[in-house]
C-alpha cells in the first residue's frame, strides 16, 4: 500500500469432590424417598449436603444457592455453578455490531513550525472524517485542545505521565513492556532523564497500544531530513528520531511530510 516509500475472584468455583448428606435423624426423609426423588431439588433450609443427583439451596427453596449440573450434561461430572437465585443459566451478553477500530498514530512535535503543525492537524481531520482513529503525542495542552475538539471518540492522546501539561487522558500509564522496549531500543538508555524516558514509554505505546495488543496501521509526521526508515534518521530528525525508528524496525509504514510526496502517498493510499 506505501510502495512509494518502501513500507516494508472467580464466579464459578469448580468443585472436584462432595460429601453425600445422608445422616442419622432425617426425619422422614428415608431410602424410599430419596431413590424417588433423585436428581429434584428437596433440601430447601437443610443445611446437609445433597447427594449426587440433587441439588443444594442455601437460602430456603430456590433461592441464590448452588446447584449441581444435570448428570446428563457431563456423564457423572460433579461440577457445581453458583447462580443467582432462580435459573441457573449465565445470561449470554447480546452482541452489538461496532465500527472496526483502526489506530494511525500521528507524531507532533511541539517545536515544528507553526505551518507543519497546520499541515499534521489536516491530516488528522482527514482520517477523521474517513473514520480512522488518531492516537497522537499530548505534549501541549493547546495541541491537544485544537485535535481533540476535532472528534472525542476519534482521537486519543498519549501522555508520558497523568495529567501532564493538565492534559486528560486515560492513555497515561506506562507499562514495564513499554518501558523495556523503549529502553532495548535506545542505547543510551541510562544516561538519559527520567522525563525523556516516560516520553519514549509514552511513544512505545503510541505504536503498539496501552496493552502491547493493538498496533497502529502507520505512523504519520514530519522532520526536515523526510526520514521515513532508521537508515535515513539523521541528527536533523530531532525528536521524532526515535518513533521513527521503532516504527521503521517493526516494519510499520512511515509517511513523513517533510518527504516529497508523502502526503499525496498517504492520500492515495488512504483514500483521503
Amino acid at each position: 500500500m506505501f510502495d512509494d516509500f518502501n513500507f516494508q475472584d472467580s464466579d464459578v468455583a469448580e468443585l472436584n469432590t462432595h460429601q453425600q448428606s445422608n445422616r442419622d435423624g432425617q426425619g422422614n426423609n428415608n431410602q424410599n424417598q430419596q431413590s424417588q426423588n433423585a436428581g429434584q431439588s428437596n433440601q430447601g433450609g437443610n443445611g446437609g449436603y445433597p447427594n449426587n443427583n440433587q441439588q443444594r439451596n442455601t437460602g430456603g427453596g430456590n433461592s441464590g444457592g448452588y446447584q449441581q449440573r444435570s448428570s446428563g450434561n457431563g456423564g457423572g461430572n460433579n461440577n457445581w455453578k453458583g447462580n443467582g437465585g432462580g435459573g441457573g443459566n449465565f445470561q449470554k451478553k447480546e452482541e452489538v455490531v461496532e465500527e472496526p477500530y483502526c489506530p494511525i498514530a500521528v507524531f507532533i512535535d511541539r517545536d515544528f513550525p507553526e505551518d507543519i503543525k497546520a499541515k499534521l492537524q489536516a491530516v488528522v481531520s482527514k482520517l477523521i472524517n474517513k473514520g480512522y482513529t488518531v492516537r497522537y503525542n499530548g505534549d501541549a495542552i493547546a495541541m491537544h485542545n485544537q485535535i481533540s475538539n476535532l472528534s472525542r471518540k476519534l482521537t486519543e492522546a498519549y501522555t508520558p505521565w497523568k495529567g501532564f501539561d493538565e492534559i486528560e487522558s486515560k492513555h497515561y500509564w506506562n507499562t514495564k513492556t513499554s518501558e523495556h522496549m523503549a529502553m532495548t531500543n535506545f542505547p543510551a538508555w541510562d544516561k538519559i532523564p527520567n522525563v525523556v524516558k516516560a516520553m519514549m514509554s509514552r511513544n512505545v505505546r503510541m505504536l503498539f497500544g496501552d496493552k502491547n495488543n493493538s498496533i497502529v496501521k502507520c505512523l504519520v509526521t514530519w522532520s526536515p531530513d523526510g526520514a521515513s526508515k532508521s537508515l535515513e534518521v539523521t541528527k536533523d530528525t530531532g525528536r521524532p528520531s526515535f518513533i521513527i525508528g521503532l516504527a521503521s524496525k517493526y516494519n510499520f509504514p512511515v509517511i513523513n511530510l517533510g518527504k516529497e510526496g508523502a502526503e499525496q502517498a498517504l492520500e492515495r493510499a488512504l483514500g483521503l
